[in-house]
């Protein structure tokens, strides 16, 4: 696998980690520059910059960048004489570069057809998915396919999960019920940490009425703003795989933001 692969498997699990590359390199030296590693769970994950001491000194900086809260990319000095322990003479230059991204979680309220046209889009969001609902497997409608790219939860008080889940998720709100629904917004809105992003299914009539009933129970202007309904990119289209094609590119978007800050134009 290569180092981007690499990347791109502890990207999708939450891993954090750190890659290690060989930015100069002056006399004798165990690798060329552009020689690179990853380190992850405190140890070398992928690749070598040449082993030994050197080696070693360098997975223990990364694990030290890692422990360090908005931790940022370095280069490092190492003679490699007795401050390694190696005798080769010369002088590398590391860069680190830390990435301590989290895992991708969307959490869907409900389990109709725009849930599960939703969760099956899991690989294309690089996320895992995850279908809450008070029903049973046996009594959603649509079935649920055999085999699904999501898993399913089925509880008696869906709201109580809302409390329980990341603030990085992606959460939205589709259940069969609009009661429900505005029982699990209630419960979202009043969490200390805000969602990476808050979705409903509905129309914009249905937020006006919602937003009504919420500001009388005391949830201020910038809190009902931060709710998206309706939900999704564009508005062309009232079909399951539509809507949930237009939703996964508006949460796309979010978890790419948050990733990239710096991509921001």
């Amino acid at each position: 696998m290569s180092w981007l692969g690499e990347l791109e498997t502890l990207r999708s699990t939450g891993t954090p980690c750190v890659a290690v590359i060989v930015a100069a390199a002056s006399g004798s030296t165990p690798r060329e520059v552009g020689a690179r590693m990853i380190v992850a769970d405190g140890r070398l994950a992928w690749g070598t910059i040449g082993g030994g001491n050197l080696e070693l000194k360098a997975i223990e900086a990364a694990r030290d960048l890692l422990e360090q809260p908005g931790a940022c990319s370095r280069s490092l000095e190492y003679p490699l004489g007795p401050a390694t322990g190696q005798c080769c003479g010369g002088a590398v230059t590391l860069f680190f570069e830390p990435f301590t991204w989290s895992a991708r979680r969307v959490v869907i309220f409900g389990a109709g057809h725009v849930a599960q046209a939703l969760g099956a889009l899991a690989d294309h969001l690089a996320a895992e998915v995850l279908l809450i609902d008070p029903r049973e497997a046996a009594e959603i409608q649509p079935p649920l396919a055999a085999r699904t790219a999501f898993e399913l939860l089925s509880v008696d008080a869906p709201e109580d999960e809302v409390a329980e889940l990341s603030p990085t998720a992606a959460v939205l709100v589709m259940t069969h019920s609009h009661a429900l629904d505005q029982l699990l917004i209630e419960h979202a809105l009043r969490r200390e940490e805000p969602f990476a992003y808050l979705g409903m299914i509905g129309s914009a009539r249905k937020w006006e009425h919602f937003r009504s009933r919420l500001g009388r129970k005391g949830f201020t202007d910038a809190a009902l703003d931060s709710v998206h309904c309706p939900i999704g990119l564009t508005r062309c289209s009232k079909e399951p795989g539509a809507i949930a094609l237009s939703a996964a590119a508006a949460i796309s978007e979010v978890f790419a933001r948050a990733e990239h800050p710096d991509a921001q134009g």
